[in-house]
C-alpha cells in the first residue's frame, strides 16, 4: 500500500469515528429535555430553525425526503407542539410549515448543545491549529463536493431515479 493509500485509509477511519460522534451528539440533542425527537424530526426542526418557515415541498426537497414522508414528520412535530402548518391564502394547495415557540426552544437547545460540543473539540487545539484545521476542512469540503458531483454524473440514471 502506498503512502497516499495508507493515509486515505487512515483518513476514512478517522472520518467514520468523527461521524459516529456527531451522530451520537445529534441523538442526544434530539432527546434533550426540550423534546423527545427522532433523528429526522431534529433535522426538520434544525432546518426550520435555520431557514425560517418553508413550503412543505421545498422543505422535503431541502432535506432529501419524499413529500409524503415530510407530511408524516410534520404531523409528528405538530402532535408534539413543535411546528404548525398554514395554507396559503393565494393558493390553497401550498402549505407552509413553521416552528412554534416550543419548536424554537427545542431548536435553540439542540443548537446550543452542538455548539458546546464543537467548541470543546476545538479547545483541544491551539488557536493556530484551529485556524489551520478550519482552512483544511474548508478545502476538503470543496473537494468533497467536486467528487460527489463527479460520482453523481457517473451513476446510471436508473439508479439515480430510485432515490
Amino acid at each position: 500500500m502506498s503512502g497516499l493509500e495508507q493515509r486515505a485509509d487512515d483518513f476514512g477511519m478517522i472520518v467514520r469515528e468523527i461521524l459516529k460522534q456527531f451522530m451520537h451528539l445529534h441523538d442526544v440533542a434530539a432527546c434533550g429535555p426540550q423534546a423527545n425527537l427522532g433523528h429526522q424530526d431534529l433535522r426538520v426542526v434544525e432546518h426550520l430553525g435555520e431557514s425560517g418557515p418553508q413550503m412543505m415541498r421545498s422543505l422535503a426537497e431541502n432535506l432529501g425526503v419524499a413529500v409524503n414522508s415530510m407530511t408524516n414528520l410534520v404531523d409528528n412535530l405538530e402532535h408534539k407542539g413543535l411546528a404548525h402548518r398554514t395554507r396559503s391564502d393565494v393558493d390553497r394547495r401550498v402549505v407552509h410549515v413553521a416552528l412554534t415557540e416550543q419548536g424554537q426552544k427545542a431548536y435553540a437547545a439542540a443548537s446550543n448543545a452542538k455548539f458546546l460540543f464543537h467548541r470543546a473539540l476545538l479547545s483541544a487545539l491551539t488557536e493556530d491549529e484551529q485556524q489551520i484545521l478550519l482552512v483544511l476542512f474548508r478545502k476538503i469540503a470543496r473537494e468533497g463536493w467536486k467528487q460527489v458531483e463527479k460520482f453523481s454524473a457517473n451513476v446510471p440514471s436508473t439508479v439515480a431515479a430510485d432515490d
